[in-house]
């Protein structure tokens, strides 16, 4: 549920991104004008996009991974290695999410000269991608654990 409405998050957001886009490079180079902050709207729309865009994929199970070598072991094998991956994948993400904290309380106070927005809009992207990475890693693993064995190849 969380994944889908994450999913549906992102598309809109991307969509967002893309009309800004077209937008600005109309008005720049059509009209030359454009929309004040409008830059920097798309940049902190990307980090978004970004840092929930990553959680999906651990979620889809598409997280970066190259299977040349694992395609060739068995089901048992993989389903451990995949565990392993997913272990990790949480435990750099649970790093981030406390450097994230740090970060985010040592320099979230100031505002966007621009947008007038607090930056800890956008700089909260990060730890709140990595607590939402953490949570699709355990119930990944718990998926894992909890599925029948597939039979031996």
């Amino acid at each position: 549920m969380l994944q889908h409405g994450l999913e549906r998050l992102l598309t809109m957001t991307f969509m967002v991104i893309f009309i800004l886009v077209v937008l600005l490079v109309v008005l720049r180079y059509v009209f030359n004008s454009t929309i004040v902050g409008g830059n920097e709207a798309t940049v902190m729309l990307f980090i978004w996009t970004t840092a929930l865009g990553a959680a999906v994929d651990v979620a889809r199970g598409k997280h970066i991974i190259v299977d040349a070598f694992i395609n060739y072991l068995s089901a048992s094998a993989r389903r451990w290695l995949d565990m392993v991956n997913l272990a990790i994948i949480g435990v750099l993400n649970a790093y981030l999410l406390k450097y994230g904290i740090e970060w985010l309380s040592s320099v979230g106070g100031s505002e966007h000269p621009v947008l007038h927005i607090p930056e800890a809009v956008v700089e909260i992207a990060l730890p709140v991608g990595c607590g939402i990475t953490i949570l699709f890693c355990i119930t990944r693993i718990v998926s894992i654990l909890t599925a029948k064995p597939v039979a031996a190849e």
